[in-house]
């Protein structure tokens, strides 16, 4: 008698690990309960182009001023919370045609008039990345020398058109088109009365103006 209930209490505990090893893999879990790492690839670059290419019929097939309408708000939203004109136009104009980039909105901290020296304008430098991202050679095309000269044609168009608008390409001559004098950002009293003269609304101006210039280049080209 002894030995049959020891025999069902072996076949009981042998049915539940058998159904907990069952259960193990749907539940994602492994020892201790804890949860297996996901073993799901990361995107490719070419999941990436996918959804590029996706985005950019989806903008295309808008009216042009919905685009346009589309980009202020981004570039309105993100200056009011970031106050930086590069991590604003990249991220306005990274968000309308789909892009990757988390790291890049890192880098691009130091980026407004270059260190707040007066030198390239944020907008610029935020909005050059993104056609940098769109035209650029990859790692592996770093011999390719034609590639690198194809790709900063749509740079250049995007220079030229900017400083058509503000006379410069620098932070300072664009704080004189845009407010009337330049400040010494690196300064603290300057800083302090270019907040005050209203420079987070008149770099959205900028902003504004430097992805509305990029945005016009990836759309309008016939090779994307």
């Amino acid at each position: 008698m002894k030995s049959c209930i020891e025999r069902r209490k072996f076949l009981s505990c042998a049915a539940r690990a058998a159904i907990a090893a069952g259960l193990a893999p749907l539940m994602g879990c492994g020892r201790n309960n804890e949860a297996v790492p996901s073993t799901s690839p990361p995107a490719s670059g070419g999941d990436e182009r996918m959804a590029f290419k996706e985005k950019l019929e989806e903008m295309r097939a808008m009216p042009r001023d919905l685009v346009e309408k589309l980009l202020q708000q981004k570039a309105s939203s993100y200056m009011q919370r970031a106050h930086h004109c590069a991590q604003s136009s990249f991220l306005a104009l990274r968000d309308l045609f789909g892009l990757p980039g988390k790291e890049i909105v890192k880098a691009l901290t130091p980026m407004p008039g270059i260190a707040d020296t007066g030198s390239t304008c944020g907008a610029l430098s935020g909005s050059l990345l993104i056609l940098g991202m769109v035209y650029g050679r990859d790692e592996h095309e770093l011999a390719d020398w034609e590639a690198y000269q194809e790709s900063l044609k749509p740079s250049r168009a995007l220079c030229a058109a900017f400083k058509e608008s503000y006379g410069s390409l620098d932070c300072h001559r664009v704080q004189e088109d845009t407010f009337g004098r330049c400040y010494r950002l690196t300064d603290p009293a300057e800083l302090a009365q270019f907040q005050k003269d209203g420079a987070t609304e008149g770099c959205t101006a900028v902003v504004s103006r430097a992805i509305s210039l990029a945005a016009s280049i990836i759309l309008d080209d016939p090779n994307l």
